[in-house]
């Protein structure tokens, strides 16, 4: 009963002519392509060996990504339900479930991954004439845990999975699971000699009573301690679940998740990566038809979403962007560009705009001080970088100051002196500093070239295009709506995600 050092001989292939059986693969994989590429794309990258070992009653994959069907299972699968069949293996490897399965007791966490799987698949927009889960898939499938992540699913499981489904033998194993390693010694111990007391001293004797605890009551009775006299009924029960001889290393162990088990760290990361490679690859083939994410599955908009766009640091956006406006797209050929030379000909250079940049900050209150700290700070290193000087506006539902500062860093200097006035009088509404722009006093004064305009977002918003300039809007709360016309990012300060 001690755990499995080895990993167990993993099921060969069936001999014989297996022909007609391949052919059912093949058509099942084929189907699915031409329904959805996404998902046959997917079904396509697992490998598949048809087995007659009896480890595999109907169909798995280990933890090397190969996929095992009973030759029995699949002779008896209908084509909708070969389908599923391979959907749901290959989700199993997509959704990362042996990473994902950590220290939790295998048998309970591939029955939670399960549930979660089945939903998907029950959830798909092809018909059950396509695509219909298996009977003996049916038993974990139930619409209580919609929406509902594996790991939260498995925290809700019952302590007797039998109250789900599952047979004694699997209870039996789940229990086995949850055992430490002296309890699984001394159990092993009690097998081997029949759960005779007198072969056992008493420390182990409790040991292994205190295994037999973590079965449910209903297979293995009330326990010798509880009720006296009841010894004769109980370890007859307990002789009936543990049979002499069952008491080898890998008689409960789990052949697929022992598989992961077996293979080292970096194998495991290599593996992993190599899924995520998979997705994308099926993603992209399935998105090259002209169809935008939105096509794909929910599920799999979720999980490709931060692949397909990956998250970069705002700090790094603001950079981009404010550099991007800065140099603009204007072009004279008055100044050549820097590549006339090496093109034997005269093209366009840029015209460098050396207008002052405008900084708006909301002051109404709804921006905090961690927010303001870190996006000053940002911006006056970016600004550094340009050379330019900078007319800073503060307002809310009026313009409170309006101050030009002939190099940026002067802003720090100023915030660090307290000699901006960052709070104003109440309101919030960014049409002030339009209106402020385009008063007479203001035509004097040299354009602006490029305004960054710093919020928490609850403003009514006016069009972007009412602007005499390019903006850029930062934001600490929400986004402007898309139909304003926006150039737009989130902060994060950090503070709200301890």
């Amino acid at each position: 009963m001690d755990p499995v050092n080895d990993t167990p001989e993993p099921p060969r292939s069936c001999s014989g002519d297996l022909a007609v059986l391949k052919a059912r693969l093949f058509r099942a994989r084929a189907t699915l392509v031409e329904q959805s590429p996404f998902l046959g794309s997917l079904v396509l990258k697992v490998p598949i060996l048809i087995t007659e070992d009896p480890r595999v009653e109907t169909a798995c994959v280990d933890g090397r990504g190969i996929c095992y069907f009973g030759k029995t299972f699949l002779e008896a699968l209908a084509l909708p339900a070969l389908r599923a069949v391979l959907l749901h293996e290959a989700l199993h490897l997509a959704l990362e479930a042996f990473p994902r399965c950590g220290s939790r007791r295998p048998l309970r966490w591939n029955v939670a991954h399960d549930f979660a799987i089945n939903l998907l698949i029950e959830e798909s927009s092809f018909g059950p004439d396509f695509l219909s889960i298996p009977e003996a898939f049916k038993p974990l499938l139930d619409s209580m845990f919609k929406g509902i992540a594996a790991e939260e699913i498995y925290d809700q499981l019952p302590n007797d999975l039998g109250e789900i489904g599952l047979g004694d033998g699997e209870c039996v194993r789940d229990a086995i699971e949850a055992m430490d390693r002296a309890e699984k010694a001394a159990l092993g111990k009690a097998i081997l000699h029949d759960f005779s007391q007198d072969a056992l001293k008493q420390e182990e004797w409790d040991l292994a009573r205190r295994a037999a605890q973590r079965l449910p009551e209903r297979l293995r009775g009330i326990l010798p301690d509880a009720v006296p006299g009841c010894e004769g009924a109980c370890l007859d029960r307990l002789r009936k679940l543990f049979p002499m001889g069952t008491a080898g290393g890998g008689a409960f162990g789990d052949l697929w998740f022992d598989a992961w088990t077996a293979l080292t760290q970096a194998e495991r990361d290599n593996l992993r990566e190599s899924w995520r490679d998979k997705l994308l690859e099926a993603a992209e083939q399935a998105l090259q038809g002209g169809k935008g994410i939105g096509s794909l599955p929910g599920w799999a908009q979720k999980l490709l979403g931060p692949l397909l766009n990956p998250q970069i640091p705002w700090q790094v956006k603001l950079a981009q962007k404010v550099h991007g406006h800065l140099q603009g797209r204007r072009r004279t050929f008055s100044r050549p560009g820097r590549r006339s030379h090496a093109v034997g000909a005269i093209l366009p250079g840029p015209i460098k705009d050396r207008g002052p940049v405008g900084v708006f900050v909301d002051v109404s209150g709804s921006v905090g001080p961690a927010e303001l700290g870190v996006f000053m700070g940002e911006l006056v290193g970016i600004l550094q970088n340009a050379d330019l000087p900078v007319r800073l506006i503060t307002w809310d539902a009026a313009v409170q100051e309006d101050l030009y500062m002939e190099h940026p860093e002067d802003m720090r200097a100023a915030l660090h002196q307290g000699a901006l006035a960052l709070v104003g009088g109440g309101g919030t509404d960014p049409r002030c500093v339009i209106k402020h722009l385009e008063a007479p006093e203001a035509m004097d004064l040299q354009p602006l070239s490029f305004g960054v305009l710093l919020t928490d977002g609850y403003v009514p918003w006016p069009e972007a295009s009412d602007w005499p300039f390019d903006l850029l809007v930062v934001c600490s709360g929400v986004l402007p709506d898309p139909t304003f016309g926006y150039d737009a990012l989130m902060i994060d300060s950090g503070e709200r995600h301890g």
